[in-house]
């Protein structure tokens, strides 16, 4: 009775297995779909994603109350097969090996899927950004002998040297700056 408690587990871990190795199909098809630009395929694949999220959910509970029921709630994947009965020791080794190299592969696909993602969401960020106009380049005075020409004034006069904007030498009267305040 104990050894059938310890096959459901194992064929639990291999359903596990199958809907994982799913969910990396799924990740590989999202890169391909974002490479190619083609957001409703994108947005198919995480419709699919969403589904197989909630058939883990599922299965994990299940493999949460099966390993409670055989006294192994504290026991790692890793150490399974060591808590297995001998005759299933190789068994769960391999089931455990095969669902933690699944799980392995969707870390390293899910990453990529990401970066691929995000990658993406950053080329529509830039081109929804309003395009800011083209600076003007600042003027450049023209070199008279080797200096800059004096600025004009209001009315076409240059400034004289030496003499500032309030100066007794300024024909136009100062202007007042008003910032409200």
């Amino acid at each position: 009775m104990q050894n059938e408690a310890h096959k459901q587990y194992l064929q639990l871990l291999t359903e596990i297995e199958e809907v994982i190795t799913q969910l990396n199909a799924v990740e590989k098809h999202k890169i391909e779909a974002v490479h190619k630009d083609d957001l409703l395929a994108v947005d198919e694949c995480i419709r699919q994603e969403q589904a197989i999220s909630l058939t883990m959910r599922s299965l994990e509970s299940r493999r949460s109350k099966q390993l409670q029921g055989l006294g192994l709630a504290e026991v790692r994947l890793s150490g399974l097969a060591a808590a297995f009965p001998a005759e299933l020791q190789q068994q769960a080794a391999e089931a455990a090996e095969r669902l933690q190299n699944a799980y392995h592969d969707y870390n390293s696909i899910s990453a990529a899927a990401r970066n691929a993602l995000e990658r993406g969401l950053r080329e529509i960020d830039r081109m929804m950004q309003p395009r800011q106009p083209a600076q003007p380049q600042e003027a450049t005075l023209p070199q008279v002998g080797g200096l800059k020409a004096a600025p004009k004034l209001e009315g076409g006069a240059a400034k004289p040297a030496g003499t500032t904007a309030g100066g007794a030498d300024n024909p136009q009267p100062h202007k007042k700056l008003d910032f409200g305040a």
